[in-house]
């Protein structure tokens, strides 16, 4: 598989909310940098086990989630993708009603290594 089928696969596993489909394209010394944002105000930092619990948290919260690709350009093992996010609430959150559509322009950032995803750094900017 080339850089563009592995990242793409692996946008396909986080859709599915199935950590474990998640992990088989993983780095073992995979790091996830997710830059501040409306939902995240102070961002994140995520090796695997807290990448799975966030993966818990947002199972969790959303019915369903996807990832519509606009664009990505490759390097070699590198990715830069613009992707459109939304997610579906499936309870209550604060002032959104379960079954509230959530949305987010994404740019993502990846490197591999050894043909799986080492780093990833995320700037998700949410809809108003």
């Amino acid at each position: 598989m080339d850089t563009k089928d592995i990242v793409t696969s692996y946008f396909r596993a986080v859709e599915s909310h199935d950590f474990d489909q998640v992990a088989r394209w993983l780095h073992p010394e995979m790091v996830l940098i997710e830059h501040p944002n409306r939902v995240s105000p102070k961002g994140n930092r995520y090796e695997q086990d807290g990448m799975r619990a966030a993966s818990e948290r947002g199972a969790a919260l959303l019915a369903k989630e996807s990832y519509d690709i606009r664009s990505m350009i490759i390097e070699g093992e590198r990715a830069a993708v613009l992707s459109e996010w939304s997610g579906t609430l499936a309870i209550d959150a604060g002032p959104m009603p379960a079954g509230h559509v959530l949305r987010a322009q994404i740019c993502s950032i990846f490197e591999l290594r050894d043909g799986k995803i080492w780093r990833q750094e995320q700037y998700d900017c949410f809809m108003p």
